[in-house]
């Protein structure tokens, strides 16, 4: 199996327990674009807000294909958040663009109960997506 992003290599080793043996391994490969860049951060909530609210709000994101990564997590003892990556331009305007529209969206929703954010562009990705 190969394809735009992945790329399967067999690899065949000599012996496991007396038998000659082959493994697939699956590599993805990742081509972000000189011009690509993904805004990530968490948005935190009040612990009023629950998972279940939150899960609402996620479900609804993943729908966008430029959301490639999103989780709930807790970001104190009793505050959950959802941490995210969005696909941007590389542009402060993109960013802008995202925080202002998304903050808008989660402050009509949950009012004060949208506690806090921790948002910023990547520079430099070393692992992952």
């Amino acid at each position: 199996m190969t394809g735009k992003n992945c790329q399967i290599k067999k690899v065949q080793y000599k012996e496991i327990r007396g038998k000659p043996t082959e493994f697939f391994v699956f590599k993805e490969v990742i081509n972000m674009e000189k011009n690509k860049s993904s805004i990530m951060g968490i948005w935190k909530f009040h612990e009023r807000v629950g998972e279940k609210d939150l899960l609402e709000i996620a479900t609804e994101w993943a729908k966008d294909d430029k959301y490639t990564q999103l989780y709930i997590r807790k970001v104190s003892k009793d505050q959950l958040g959802i941490g995210f990556s969005y696909q941007g331009d590389g542009t402060k305007e993109a960013q802008d663009i995202y925080f202002n529209t998304t903050s808008d969206q989660l402050k009509r929703k949950f009012g004060n109960d949208l506690a806090g954010w921790d948002i910023a562009s990547t520079s430099t990705l070393i692992k992952g997506f």
